[in-house]
């Protein structure tokens, strides 16, 4: 007996749809894009994140997340509810005569212009955060710790964005370039605003977090999506890094005193994997859920003997959560020794019994 609800806040709708190659555009509390479901000239598929629901005007069907999942790969409901328990959505396995668009916007490296209107946009952000005790105190509940978002720049999406580049000499169409302006708006208004850094502590990209139940829950620039905390990783020196889901999560392992990364997602570019690569040791945290143990798996066959799949404490959903226990840190560390331990007692059997498997 599957719980549905569960499987449906798991795949939330606008996620999955973009995840299935749809390029979606908001208009008002709706997202449209092409229907992947028939030769869609205008856009006439409607996804509501309120009610996680889509709807196609086109072929004048809809439905939830699981029929959408459903159409795509031609399975029926036990089938589907089967396969999102336990794995995200995979184009590779839908049937050859769907609609394959683009599965995300592949946008150019920023320009040195961009760069430093997002340190720019960074340091206003950060500024507006110290005005609102509220968003603070968010932080706070969720481990974060004003020390911590000192260091790492984080910020607030206050209104008043445009004025502050004006004021910094910058004109405006790169920060609508590349999303931080649009029009006369300013969408991270009303947003927890987390950068990530260089070397130097300049900030090269950045996403927002609502506050609130809102969609989308991460809005990210239009800018190549980094392996969150690289950087900073790398300049610790560690030969160990522990990998992450969500910005939150990452949070929690610098505050921490950790050395981690966020893949910002369940997939890892190839990028990413190249980077991982880097570290003698790779400790996967990913959500304990059907998508992040499927993401898990999948990258710690890519990486080899030198990952680890860390096993949460049970009834945990993801680091943060842990880390807004008082004994999230030991906690962790304790479940990430017991992982390692098993990893090691298992590549050694299988060493015993194939000499040749830890060569390979």
């Amino acid at each position: 007996m599957y719980d549905l609800d569960a499987i449906r806040t798991a795949h939330p709708i606008v996620e999955t749809v973009c995840d299935a190659g749809v390029e979606l555009r908001r208009s008002g509390r709706r997202f449209a894009g092409r229907c992947p479901f028939h030769a869609d000239g205008a856009p006439s598929l409607m996804v509501y994140p309120e009610t996680g629901s889509y709807f196609c005007f086109g072929c004048n069907t809809g439905g939830d997340v699981i029929d959408f999942v459903g159409r795509l790969r031609r399975t029926g409901f036990k089938e589907t509810v089967e396969y999102l328990s336990q794995h995200g959505l995979e184009l590779d396995h839908l049937p050859t005569n769907v609609t394959r668009l683009p599965s995300r916007t592949v946008f150019p490296a920023l320009t040195a212009e961009e760069l430093a209107t997002v340190d720019a946009a960074a340091t206003y952000y950060a500024g507006m955060l110290n005005r609102y005790t509220d968003v603070r105190a968010y932080l706070a509940d969720r481990g974060v710790g004003s020390d911590l978002a000192r260091r790492l720049r984080l910020g607030y999406g206050g209104r008043g964005l445009a004025a502050h580049l004006r004021s910094r000499g910058l004109p405006l169409d790169p920060a609508r370039r590349i999303g931080l302006l649009d029009g006369e708006r300013e969408p991270f208004t009303g947003r927890v605003v987390i950068p990530d850094l260089d070397a130097g502590g300049h900030a090269r990209w950045l996403t927002g977090r609502t506050l609130g139940s809102g969609s989308p829950r991460y809005l990210n620039l239009r800018a190549p999506a980094p392996l969150l905390g690289l950087r900073r990783a790398q300049l610790r020196g560690d030969r160990a890094v522990i990998v992450t889901e969500g910005p939150f999560d990452w949070l929690t392992g610098c505050g921490w005193e950790l050395s981690a990364v966020a893949l910002l997602g369940t997939h890892a570019s190839r990028d990413a994997l190249a980077a991982l690569h880097g570290f003698r040791r790779v400790y996967l945290a990913l959500d304990a859920d059907g998508p992040g143990r499927h993401a898990a798996r999948a990258l710690a066959s890519d990486l080899g003997e030198r990952a680890t799949i860390v096993d949460l404490p049970r009834g945990i959903h993801d680091l943060n959560e842990l880390g807004q226990r008082r004994d999230g840190r030991t906690a962790f560390l304790r479940s990430l020794h017991a992982s390692h331990a098993r990893m090691e007692e298992t590549w050694s059997s299988t060493t015993h019994s194939n000499p040749r498997a830890r060569a390979a």
